[in-house]
């Protein structure tokens, strides 16, 4: 009896280990159903599956991989991985820069601060302008910046030195510096005289003279008995002259070098000459209210002059220029008539007149209407 019970114990045991090892050889081939083998290769190289190279091929560390790897799933969806990538792994990931601190220092050649002057900085991309004073150390900074490859520094000093302009600047670190030198303007003695257009010296003219590379720079002088004028300390470069009074003249194109003597000369529109006009409507009517001007343009080299004078009509519909220099001059008459309840006709008439060949008196015609006509 206990013979039998031996044996059926030993059997129940049997029928369990092979019970075991079908079960495992299910789970077995449902894992290979279920997952793919991965192959590895290279191009245009490959390592098959379940293959691993026992060459001892040296590898050069110091050189960074570039080899592109293939990882291939069975499938069609194959990635493509470069090598260096795979050895650098994340070290490489940038970290994006949200605000950006911009410093820098303002000075001469020589090292010397500058302050109070104005720094603006500003983007057309982001549509932000930002501006500080520079404090007593020749210093500035700006804060919170946003990164742009498109800012432009500024600075329009109210000294004698040449604005300063640097575009385009790219800011891209958490700490950024720019230091600003600003380069000195030279300084001379201005000599100049002012003529007719027959070269006759003028005197008594009082002129505004401006510095258009110097912001904020301007001076005023005038003429002495001979025409002539000087100013110590003016700046080099570009330069130009107003002149107010009966005639409003303006001088432009001139440029002052220090190292040169040569006086400047300025010629405006004055002679013996008059203009007589008088002023018209379609019915035979004086306009006396009528404005005219007067325009004397001239050239010499690069310098352009132009003067322009102006005036309206009497009581009696007459307007007259005196003391007009010969040439051509530009004359416009604007005048203006009400032609109905309510309604207005402007008209301007313009006129070339060449004064000195030309009869010294013109009669302006208007020929209003009404617009409902």
């Amino acid at each position: 009896m206990a013979r039998h019970r031996k044996l059926l114990l030993v059997s129940s045991i049997g029928l369990a280990v092979v019970m075991l090892a079908f079960y495992s050889q299910q789970l077995v081939d449902w894992s290979s159903e279920q997952i793919q083998p991965v192959h590895i290769f290279t191009e245009p190289g490959r390592v098959e599956e379940n293959q691993v190279s026992n060459q001892n091929t040296p590898v050069d560390e110091n050189q960074p991989s570039s080899q592109s790897f293939v990882i291939d799933s069975g499938n069609q969806n194959s990635i493509s991985v470069d090598a260096q990538f795979i050895t650098e792994g994340s070290q490489n990931i940038a970290t994006p820069i949200d605000f950006i601190t911009l410093s820098g220092w303002v000075g001469t050649e020589y090292g010397e601060n500058i302050a109070g002057e104005t720094v603006i900085l500003y983007s057309s991309i982001l549509r932000a302008h930002y501006s500080m004073k520079i404090n007593s150390s020749g210093e500035f900074i700006f804060t919170d910046l946003k990164p742009s490859y498109d800012y432009a520094l500024n600075v329009s000093p109210q000294g004698m030195f040449k604005r300063y302009t640097q575009f385009p600047i790219k800011l891209e670190s958490e700490q950024e510096v720019r230091n600003i030198i600003l380069e000195s303007i030279p300084l001379g003695i201005l000599n100049g005289r002012i003529v007719d257009p027959y070269g006759r010296s003028v005197s008594g003219i009082e002129l505004f003279i401006k510095s258009v590379e110097v912001d904020y720079w301007s001076t005023t002088v005038i003429s002495d008995a001979n025409g002539t004028f000087s100013v110590t300390g003016f700046p080099q470069g570009r330069f130009q002259v107003d002149i107010k009074g009966t005639q409003s003249v303006k001088a432009t194109g001139l440029r002052f070098d220090p190292t040169n003597s040569e006086t400047v000369s300025l010629t405006i529109d004055l002679g013996p000459y008059d203009l007589w006009v008088r002023i018209y409507d379609n019915s035979g009517q004086r306009i006396h209210s009528a404005s005219a001007s007067l325009t004397w343009r001239y050239q010499e080299n690069s310098v352009r002059f132009q003067s322009t004078r102006q005036s309206k009509s009497d009581a009696n519909g007459e307007i007259r220029f005196t003391g007009l220099g010969p040439g051509d001059h530009e004359l416009a008459v604007y005048a203006w008539k009400e032609v109905t309840s309510g309604q207005t006709d402007k008209q301007t008439i313009r006129q070339t007149v060449n004064v000195g060949v030309d009869p010294g008196e013109l009669n302006i015609y208007f020929n209003f209407q009404s617009k409902l006509q």
